[in-house]
């Protein structure tokens, strides 16, 4: 590895081991630093100056740890920049800014339906409130957008390809964004909705495999191994919404039979109870036991969900699910359910107890996640960035001049 990649590596490790130990609420310091990197003393004295130098970390105030010198506590910088994630969901849209230590520094939402005939007005809304977040986050330098949507998108332009609960299919999300004034000049990407809410998790589970199922308008999923997202060839792995579970079954709104979102998505649910689309996706589960017998409800819904699981695991050899959106409220509930579908269908069940988990995450991990993954370019690269806003510094002083 040459020098220049290898500085870029070591800057990069450095910052984004920071992040993580700012995560969990144990604040490190340069010798910490060196033990969880494996990088010498003097490395990350070295790259730690220079990191802090660009804003990019802050140092507090000392901290007595007994005999010796005391500890200067590190953590990412605020107020260095902005990252924004925008969402567009079935019946809201919303926007966040953040710094690169997660502090909310703008949030935005707007209940409204998103459909075809929307999808437009959807688009300019969605520019309408970044334009906001950028103006309430002040001169902080924008360093990108993410939009999480739910559905498949083109890897190479942004496109939304096909988004079932958006009624939408070949969108030309990103490109339209962009045509926007408040983007103008921005990094903007899509990204599928429930590979952003999984960022979150990983940021709780570091290191960790698992299956991670949410439950929202549709039935999303990633695939976690050591810690790191599994893509796929199209970038669409994990789309356990799509998993069969009844060939021939009920229709699923990508058009095909069967699958598990046509049995427990918020909208497969809430159409076959009855209940009005006002219900939100939180209030779903309670407005359904109203309907019919709760340990019918959480019966069905665990079976469908234990048989899509079941397979996953045969696939996968994993033995860790994490259930997340509307499910994670349920998840004890569900556990024995899904414990008992497992168990006569898996394989891994054999090796030992899998594990049924409720996830922890923010109530919109998706909005997290996208602003999460906007900050990522800076954490991959954190020496590009300190070239690019020196050079953005030097061309504006020369204007000045």
């Amino acid at each position: 590895m040459q020098s220049a990649h290898l500085r870029e590596h070591n800057l990069s490790t450095l910052l984004t081991a920071l992040a993580a130990a700012s995560t969990v609420d144990s604040p490190t310091s340069r010798a910490g630093l060196a033990k969880l990197t494996r990088l010498t003393k003097p490395t990350v004295s070295k790259l730690i100056e220079e990191l802090v130098g660009a804003g990019l970390v802050e140092e507090g105030a000392p901290i007595s740890a007994g005999a010796g010198r005391p500890m200067v506590p590190l953590t990412p910088a605020r107020g260095t920049l902005l990252a924004i994630g925008l969402e567009i969901a079935a019946d809201h849209i919303a926007c966040l800014g953040i710094d690169l230590a997660g502090r909310t520094l703008s949030h935005h939402i707007e209940y409204r339906k998103v459909t075809a005939g929307s999808a437009e007005a959807a688009i300019d809304l969605a520019a309408e409130l970044v334009g906001l977040v950028r103006a309430e986050a002040g001169d902080l330098p924008t360093e990108g957008v993410v939009v999480a949507v739910p559905g498949r998108i083109a890897p190479d332009d942004g496109r939304v390809l096909s988004a079932p609960n958006l009624d939408w299919t070949e969108v030309p999300l990103v490109s339209r964004l962009l045509a926007h004034p408040e983007l103008e000049g921005l990094a903007v990407r899509a990204q599928n909705d429930n590979r952003l809410s999984v960022l979150t998790e990983i940021d709780h589970r570091p290191g960790e495999s698992f299956i991670y199922l949410r439950g929202s308008t549709g039935i999303g999923g990633a695939v976690v191994l050591d810690g790191a997202l599994m893509t796929g060839a199209h970038g669409w792995a994990g789309e356990f919404g799509h998993t069969v579970i009844e060939p021939g079954g009920a229709k699923c709104r990508c058009g095909r039979r069967g699958c598990l979102e046509a049995y427990v998505s918020y909208h497969a649910l809430r159409e076959r109870a009855g209940l009005d689309d006002d219900v939100l996706i939180e209030d779903l589960v309670e407005a359904l036991s109203r309907t019919s017998d709760r340990t019918e409800v959480i019966g069905m819904i665990g079976r469908s969900l234990g048989l899509a699981i079941a397979n996953a695991l045969n696939v996968l050899d994993l033995t860790t699910v994490v259930l997340s959106g509307y499910l994670a409220p349920i998840a004890d509930e569900l556990e024995p359910v899904i414990r008992g579908t497992v168990e006569r269908h898996a394989l891994a069940a054999e090796a030992g107890p899998v594990r049924i988990e409720r996830s922890d995450d923010y109530a919109d991990p998706a909005l997290h996640g996208a602003a999460r993954a906007a900050l990522q370019p800076v954490f991959s690269a954190p020496g590009a960035w300190i070239l690019g806003r020196r050079s953005t510094r030097a061309r504006s002083d020369g204007s000045r001049a």
